[in-house]
């Protein structure tokens, strides 16, 4: 199950079976065919839907989708996180870290900070591309950039330190 929430105004709970999804009690029959790696196509009701993510956040679980000619930016919880949210348990005891590591390899397309800025836990620091999709890496935490290991256009190995704070 995963709960998500779009535009920060409505929520859903989705559940994926074999043949159908279950979104906030309703059955859904979707047929979704992938079109490459950031492109959907879905169906629904007779009605053909083009999907694309544009931007993605993994850490956070947070997305921005373009569906035909509209955008949303969509959060997500899955099963683990209502679980610690249920428990009273939030993901703001995460230690702190003096680097900022690739969580994948791929490429630097974009550097968006400079070394001794101040920035705030979220902030977008480094653009990384990666199976053809752009990834932006945000500040884990509020912080100051110390030093930047990397230059724009640099192929990095997944869990090289980019900088450090």
């Amino acid at each position: 199950m995963v709960k998500s929430k779009v535009n920060n105004t409505y929520d859903f709970l989705i559940d994926k079976f074999k043949d159908y999804f279950l979104v906030s009690g309703e059955k859904k029959e979707l047929k979704i065919v992938k079109l490459d790696n950031n492109g959907f196509h879905v169906i629904h009701d007779n009605k053909s839907f083009r999907v694309r993510v544009l931007e993605h956040d993994l850490q956070t679980k947070s997305f921005v989708v373009k569906v035909n000619e509209g955008t949303y930016k969509v959060n997500m919880k899955d099963e683990n996180d209502l679980l610690m949210e249920t428990l009273g348990i939030r993901n703001k005891t995460i230690p702190k870290s003096d680097v900022l590591k690739a969580p994948m390899p791929g490429l630097i397309v974009d550097i968006r900070i400079t070394e001794g800025q101040k920035v705030i836990a979220g902030e977008p620091l480094i653009v990384l591309k990666a199976m053809k999709m752009e990834n932006i890496l945000k500040a884990p935490q509020d912080g100051v950039v110390k030093k930047i290991l990397v230059e724009k256009n640099q192929k990095i190995n997944k869990d090289a330190v980019i900088l450090h704070f």
